[in-house]
């Protein structure tokens, strides 16, 4: 991994359960929420299915070119069935073959012991020579860390119980702060007033070019009769 500090962020959450609307992406929020705790500015959230051709265009976007981040947390497709495809994707985008970690195929027949393995389940501990795989207590998928392009980049398992405890055991030790810099957010709610009219009274504060003067970015957001001034700086 490099010594570059994570300014940027993006969340890559992958499942057609996603995409189709059958399941709620709790886990983009929760990992927006811990990384902007973590001073990482968090600029994208994107879902893609469970479709081998998008993801890989997915994750190199978001290591390579204009849209680049410095660090690409995604979640899911890392389970032993067909259409989890985290680890192939992984290995075209770096041009590298899967290989069998050692150890991590070790932790799964720990996890399974006293009762028998489905084979499938060792794809598992696949992944990228370039790759690390991290450790899962809490399931059978052990996640994956590599440098791509600009960008470090943890694929975590899709399950929350599992994802949180990766994310905090593995992930927040090797966020890197840029020196001085701290995400702060408010949220201030207003009522009685319409949004184009609270946007009226801000006047200039909405100046979508505030934060490259270093100044606060504030925008609104109309929800349920209520119109909420949002501050981050």
């Amino acid at each position: 991994m490099a010594d570059t500090p994570h300014e940027t962020g993006a969340i890559l959450s992958i499942g057609d359960e996603l995409a189709i609307g059958q399941s709620l992406d709790t886990n983009a929020r929760w990992l927006a929420s811990r990384l902007t705790d973590l001073g990482v500015r968090v600029v994208e959230h994107a879902t893609v299915a469970d479709d081998l051709d998008r993801h890989v265009a997915a994750l190199r976007r978001l290591t390579t070119g204009p849209d680049a981040v410095d660090l690409v947390v995604s979640t899911g497709g890392l389970g032993p069935t067909a259409d989890d495809l985290t680890r192939d994707a992984l290995a075209r985008l770096l041009d590298e073959p899967l290989v069998q970690d050692a150890p991590a195929a070790a932790s799964l027949r720990r996890w399974f012991a006293g009762r028998a393995m489905p084979e499938r389940n060792l794809v598992q501990a696949q992944r990228p020579p370039s790759a690390a795989c991290l450790a899962n207590p809490n399931g059978t998928a052990p996640g994956l860390r590599v440098r791509a392009g600009g960008a470090d980049v943890f694929c975590l398992p899709g399950p929350p119980r599992e994802m949180q405890p990766m994310f905090e055991a593995e992930v927040v030790p090797r966020v890197r702060r840029a020196p001085g810099v701290q995400v702060a957010t408010r949220v201030i709610p207003t009522f009685g007033l319409g949004e184009s009219d609270v946007a009226a009274r801000l006047g200039d504060l909405m100046d979508r070019d505030r934060e490259s003067r270093g100044l606060p970015l504030v925008g609104t957001t109309a929800s349920n009769g209520v119109v909420s001034i949002r501050i981050r700086h």
